[in-house]
């Protein structure tokens, strides 16, 4: 069996023009359910416990724990994609919602590293003010389609940006399945794959371009999975001279970014308060348009990178980064976007 033969499950061939807004993917969580994480949380936020310290006995779901199961099942297994409604960030601290985020992602996977600085509970801030070359997750601009290098992807709104920061999501097999239907011969080009630059993110030890090419769309044991950060192929070609982005690469490339942003495959939507998506990096591309703060107003999400249990069956040429899922971390180090260029 190879791509060009494998069958994609029906379910992961969604199409944003066919679920017609958010409620096919929505799970509204009822107050009464939440009674338990809350009062935990509270009171281990006034004890001043960090989250990452904690374990499932710590914040007990409580009947929340059947529907954060489905949550899972449907996340690993079916459609890939979900938006949780209902959570209190209306009546809790920021610390306290970091809490009842930390002990729902325990019951998904577990948290890995988001960046060298080896946080596990991310914070999705514009901090472009202090650091210009700030990481994609630490500025405003916008971000094309891609993944993460982590099973699992989740984002918890705690305050919207002030204008803009639309969410996009679209599924990569859907994605997949057009580009096969179409251009069979630009998926093999998609399916060897490019190499990434890791940067700055690496391992002293490690490359700061990786020695083997990443495939968009790899197979194992008979499930399609996809890998893609367009920003880390541009800039390996950039500026490793042993790299080259061939006119063929450049035409899959961009045949892959129109796919990915296709009208009727994606589903945008401006996450509220109180929100959260869990998707699956293997089977679901995310982006985000640019956004803008106010001093009194400014985009904060929460963020979970997870290992599944059990882990998606992948190719191993899809790691990115060695030791992953995730980014180890390396002390002193801080994510950056800055380049050779940079300093030109």
């Amino acid at each position: 069996m190879d791509l060009l033969d494998v069958a994609i499950p029906a379910v992961n061939l969604w199409r944003g023009a066919d679920l017609g807004g958010t409620d096919p993917i929505t799970i509204d969580l009822p107050a009464a359910d939440l009674i338990d994480l809350e009062s935990a949380a509270i009171e281990l936020a006034a004890a001043g416990v960090d989250p990452v310290e904690t374990n499932r006995a710590d914040l007990p779901l409580g009947p929340l724990g059947p529907l954060i199961e489905d949550l899972r099942h449907e996340v690993l297994y079916g459609r890939g994609l979900a938006l949780l409604r209902g959570l209190p960030v209306n009546r809790l601290s920021v610390a306290e919602m970091g809490l009842v985020f930390w002990g729902i992602g325990l019951h998904l996977g577990r948290a890995v590293s988001q960046s060298v600085m080896g946080e596990r509970l991310g914070h999705v801030v514009n901090v472009t003010d202090v650091d210009p070359h700030a990481r994609a997750y630490r500025n405003r601009s916008e971000l094309a389609p891609h993944t993460d290098p982590g099973d699992l992807l989740s984002f918890l709104c705690i305050r919207p940006a002030l204008e803009g920061g639309i969410s996009r999501f679209v599924s990569s097999l859907a994605v997949f399945e057009e580009i096969r239907r179409l251009r069979p011969d630009l998926l093999t080009v998609l399916a060897r794959g490019f190499r990434y630059h890791r940067f700055g993110e690496q391992g002293p030890d490690d490359d700061p371009v990786t020695p083997h090419r990443l495939p968009v769309f790899s197979l194992s044991e008979g499930l399609v999975s996809a890998r893609y950060v367009p920003e880390y192929v541009q800039m390996a070609a950039d500026e490793d001279p042993e790299v080259v982005l061939t006119d063929l690469g450049q035409e899959a490339l961009d045949l892959l970014h129109t796919t990915t942003n296709r009208s009727d495959l994606v589903l945008d939507f401006t996450m509220k308060p109180g929100e959260a998506v869990v998707a699956n990096n293997y089977t679901v591309f995310h982006a985000r348009t640019e956004f803008t703060d106010s001093p009194e107003h400014g985009r904060h999400l929460l963020r979970l990178w997870l290992a599944a249990d059990p882990p998606r069956p992948v190719a191993p040429e899809t790691e990115q980064y060695v030791g992953g899922p995730g980014i180890p971390p390396q002390s002193g180090r801080t994510p950056s976007f800055a380049s050779k260029f940079d300093s030109q």
